[in-house]
């Protein structure tokens, strides 16, 4: 059977493919033993990631099965395979590593079901998942990523603990990088983005001492996400999304949809801190959608939005995390901070606390059929259970403009029935 040849140079892995069906090959911990010379086969794995990626055997569509155990850090540096390879675990996420850095020219890997937290929690934190800024295609589905091996128990930790873990989950600073369908418990930031074309999706962020997630690069995409659970231990003004432009321009094609920011859902803890939903400080964001995302936070910003140039903010539910009435938090379109106008916003179908911002003909901004929450008792199936569904008597239901309403609700939901 024909397969690529693989030419390493200075730690740089290049091919061509092959029509050649993919092959799985077999890779056990780097610091285990093995009775034969390594063939890739299950009884005579491969000795670590590295080990296999460099034998020259892989091309794209090849998969790798990891033995139960732990991998250490995996440090990766200019491996290129012509299409995608995936590296997964043999059994659930047994499969564990402290730390994954893909360094530069690093492309077309995928990590699926794979467990990640420092073994000793107790050295200087840092981003445990990471992709530098040339490493494109990039894709992590399905992972377990902790700040420490009992993360599962830190409602239980007091501020000293948090503070001394301040490990965060992804820093992915690669075009075309994805995590999806991953869980990270206990952490410091949750999944940061850089990179373009970037895609955050289905993930649970359980537990977070800094921001949950933060979208700075062009075209990302966070889609039915959940992030709950924030603490407070220092003075760090928490965000369960935050963006911000660089000096380079304007944050462009961004899009929030159907997710879902809950500031606490635990019992009482005296570490809860005062979350702000999503917050969009520092613009300009071009071409930008917020739709259908709910946010349950107790701080002024629900969604606020400064320096928003051809908007759509629709369909969004932001709500007190503490049941009380007024005007926090709110939804907010605000200029950019040098005073430069929103231009071209649509701003329809939302329900919060408050609707903020000035409409302007001029400037083509517009505010339309959005509620202000009076009552979350009448209106709101069960508010205090973050059950944000309108009850069947709600003054919401046909309340909204069809022709901007959502095909498709948070819950999944074809709209309108």
């Amino acid at each position: 059977m024909s397969r690529v040849s693989i030419f390493i140079a200075v730690c740089a892995l290049a091919g061509l493919g092959s029509a050649a069906s993919a092959e799985t090959y077999y890779v056990a911990a780097s610091t285990g033993t093995s009775s034969a010379v390594p063939d890739s086969s299950a009884s005579a794995p491969f000795l670590g990631v590295y080990a296999a990626l460099t034998s020259g055997k892989l091309i794209g569509g090849d998969v790798i099965l990891l033995a139960d155990g732990n991998y250490g850090r995996l440090k990766l540096y200019n491996i290129t395979i012509p299409a995608t390879v995936t590296i997964r675990s043999q059994n659930q996420k047994n499969a564990h590593f402290d730390a994954i850095q893909i360094i530069g020219t690093t492309t077309n890997l995928r990590f699926e079901n794979i467990g990640v937290w420092p073994t000793n929690p107790d050295l200087p934190g840092e981003s445990m998942i990471t992709t530098a800024t040339t490493s494109a295609n990039i894709s992590f589905d399905g992972l377990d990523v902790r700040s420490a091996l009992d993360s599962s128990k830190y409602l239980e930790w007091d501020a000293a603990t948090w503070n001394k873990r301040r490990f965060s989950g992804f820093y992915l600073r690669g075009a075309d990088n994805a995590v999806t369908n991953s869980r990270l418990v206990g952490i410091y930031m949750g999944i940061t983005t850089e990179g373009a074309n970037a895609l955050v999706s289905g993930n649970v962020i359980s537990g977070f001492n800094g921001d949950g997630l933060r979208g700075l690069g062009n075209n990302n995409v966070f889609r039915n996400n959940r992030v709950m659970n924030c603490v407070a231990t220092d003075g760090n003004h928490a965000d369960g999304f935050q963006s911000f432009a660089s000096s380079s321009g304007p944050v462009i094609g961004l899009v929030l949809d159907s997710n879902m920011i809950l500031e606490w859902t635990a019992a009482p803890n005296p570490l809860r801190c005062q979350l702000q939903g999503i917050g969009l400080f520092d613009g300009f964001y071009d071409n930008l959608t917020i739709i259908n995302n709910v946010v349950s936070a107790s701080q002024y910003h629900g969604i606020s939005v400064y320096g928003a140039r051809h908007a759509l903010i629709a369909n969004n539910t932001v709500v007190n995390a503490l049941g009380n009435l007024g005007a926090t938090p709110y939804l907010a379109v605000r200029p950019h901070k040098n005073g430069t106008l929103p231009n071209d916003v649509m701003v329809v179908n939302n329900v919060a606390m408050s609707i903020q911002g000035a409409a302007s003909s001029t400037d083509a901004v517009v505010f339309l059929n959005n509620s202000a929450a009076i009552s979350l008792v009448s209106e709101f199936e069960d508010a205090m259970a973050f059950d944000y569904r309108p009850k069947t008597t709600s003054s919401y239901i046909d309340s909204g403009n069809t022709v901007y309403g959502a095909k498709m609700d948070i819950m999944g939901t074809a709209r309108p029935l």
